[in-house]
């Protein structure tokens, strides 16, 4: 079982710390979650983290107000130390002050030397937030944590082979439709923008749509 650290950085419950609670961990607005939250705008049972395979994977529980992660609306995603959740009027950040340092120093270990200056303010300003009321994050637009460099996500481990398969035929309809999005583009000479005909276009559209609609089946919580 995997123990995760919550602090409150904004919110009825700011300064509010969760040291080393055991998962699963529900976090809602009603009694019998494992973490209540005084908020009117979080759900009676707004989201859950539950461990699997040394990971933390929170899922939104069809909240009404939704779940952000680090600025984005999520569903389900993985979690890690010094993201930040924003539920309602409240932004939680994950792990403690050593955790999220052994993270940061280990990020910024593979990072470029400008990269490593980004991390090292990232991780200033978190300490300040949750150390000081006056650090405290207002504006939960800016609930944002570009902590870890640009790039995908790594692929998850300890596959089955048929989900191996099944994860590389996915991989493959996605690839298949954009190489074809992208052979029919045209960049004019002396402009800087890429056409692309319409039809292309509507493909991207579908092809986001049905990605949206798998990412919510994937995450959707199962009905007893």
């Amino acid at each position: 079982m995997s123990n995760v650290t919550l602090r409150v950085l904004h919110g009825a419950d700011r300064g509010k710390i969760y040291s080393d609670v055991g998962t699963p961990i529900t976090v809602g607005r009603e009694e019998g979650n494992t973490i209540q939250l005084n908020d009117e705008r979080i759900s009676r049972y707004h989201l859950k983290l539950q461990a699997d395979h040394a990971k933390i994977v929170l899922t939104d529980l069809d909240s009404t107000n939704g779940t952000k992660v680090n600025g984005e609306e999520i569903h389900v995603r993985i979690v890690r130390d010094g993201d930040m959740i924003a539920v309602g009027r409240s932004v939680l950040l994950i792990g403690s002050h050593s955790d999220i340092d052994r993270r940061i120093a280990d990020i910024a270990s593979k990072m470029p030397g400008d990269d490593q200056g980004r991390a090292r303010a990232m991780q200033e300003r978190l300490e300040r937030a949750s150390k000081h009321q006056s650090d405290i994050i207002e504006d939960l637009g800016d609930a944002k944590l570009p902590l870890l460099p640009s790039g995908p996500p790594p692929l998850p481990e300890q596959l089955s082979p048929a989900q191996s398969a099944e994860l590389c035929e996915l991989l493959d309809y996605v690839q298949a439709i954009l190489r074809e999005t992208m052979e029919g583009a045209v960049m004019r000479p002396g402009h800087e923008k890429v056409e692309i005909d319409f039809a292309p276009w509507q493909g991207l559209l579908d092809l986001q749509a049905s990605l949206a609609e798998m990412l919510r089946q994937i995450g959707e919580p199962a009905s007893d």
